[in-house]
């Protein structure tokens, strides 16, 4: 029996779960790099201090505790880069595309790639797969992945990759019966898909993560002349701007740097509402802007940590989505009620660690 390792790390997150292929282990540690860090695991859950190596670490104490012996680990990668689609054996000439590869997904690659080194060398025996968040989007038409850009700039390739695939996949095999379907995968990260004959017709996130909507601490899409002009005017830099657009925008920038939605529920106050109202339009515009490249919008999919478990949220953006479907506000659930213009609502978990281990084992048994 085959044992495999998934290792789904995140911008402040990373995900642990043993699989044979049924989940014999599994251990979280959230909001990494702040005071509210913490791991969770087959013991319960205690406090936690360190980055993402220190994370690996101690999920590799708990595997050997555990008595498991690993036969395949399974990366989440978030961004093959213009090579790399499908899942593949890690070797040194695929750690060193994804190294060039680091400008298009700043915030995530650097963790994964230092994941995926210290996985090797815990692990010298087993296979090492990757797995890519952008696979999925391969199939995007090419009217969503020419950005509207010079021939110069696409040649340079500036185009539209898309992320949370895994996600994504993980929700269609959840529901096969999902067709027409916009999934928003709402968490730290956050992005909305359309998906048609379980193919993408078109996804917010651009060339890197930071696009799309707004998410925890990126903005979303911007106006291009907003970077120029604080380069042009007030002299920043490029490593000044990317840590202002990956970790201090979004929810963040509006907050004072406040991200996580339980929190901002929970405050109540000014910036906080603010932040929010922001991120709820955020999210169904670009529901709203993917179901418009469906032949007919049949679903609705929220996913990601804020979409399955802030349901205030959820009743907010199917608030806004209302008129969208010809429906009036009413008292009353905005989720029933939109559910009432006949459009299926469903809020599914990412089990992306389950993709994760079928990918890695659909290519080994090849």
């Amino acid at each position: 029996m085959t044992t495999v390792l998934t290792l789904n790390p995140g911008s402040s997150s990373v995900k642990a779960s043993v699989r044979t292929p049924r989940p014999a282990l599994t251990v979280t540690v959230e909001r990494i790099g702040t005071d509210r860090a913490r791991i969770s695991g087959p013991d319960g859950a205690g406090r936690f201090t360190g980055d993402l190596a220190n994370a690996l670490s101690q999920i590799a104490g708990l595997v050997r505790a555990a008595g498991q012996h690993i036969d395949v680990v399974a990366h989440r990668v978030v961004h093959g880069g213009p090579r790399h689609h499908r899942p593949a054996l890690i070797d040194d000439p695929l750690v060193a595309d994804l190294r060039a590869a680091i400008p298009l997904a700043p915030l995530h690659l650097p963790g994964s790639l230092s994941m995926i080194e210290q996985a090797r060398r815990l692990w010298p025996a087993a296979d090492q797969v990757a797995c890519f968040d952008t696979g999925f989007h391969a199939g995007l038409p090419n009217r969503s992945t020419r950005l509207p850009v010079p021939a110069e700039l696409a040649r340079l390739g500036v185009r539209r990759y898309g992320f949370h695939g895994l996600s994504i996949a993980s929700v269609l095999h959840q529901c096969p019966s999902l067709d027409q379907v916009v999934i928003a995968h709402l968490g730290s990260g956050c992005s909305v898909t359309a998906v048609a004959g379980g193919r993408p017709r078109h996804t917010t996130m651009s060339l890197t993560p930071t696009g799309g909507m707004m998410s925890g601490t990126r903005p979303g899409d911007l106006d291009p002349e907003v970077v120029l002009y604080l380069i042009a005017e007030h002299g920043y830099r490029v490593d000044q701007l990317r840590a202002a657009f990956d970790h201090e925008s979004g929810l963040a920038g509006i907050a004072g740097g406040r991200h996580d939605v339980r929190d901002l529920l929970a405050a109540g106050d000014p910036a906080a509402e603010l932040a929010l109202d922001a991120f709820t339009g955020s999210a169904a515009m670009a529901i709203a802007s993917c179901a418009s490249t469906l032949d007919s919008w049949q679903a609705l999919v929220f996913t990601g940590g804020v979409g399955e478990h802030a349901e205030p949220i959820r009743e907010r953006i199917c608030a806004r989505l209302l008129a969208v479907r010809g429906g009036a506000a009413e008292h009353g659930s905005a989720v029933r009620q939109l559910a009432a213009t006949g459009l299926r609502i469903e809020v599914l978990t990412a089990d992306e660690e389950s993709e994760l281990d079928r990918q890695a084992r659909h290519l080994l048994a090849r």
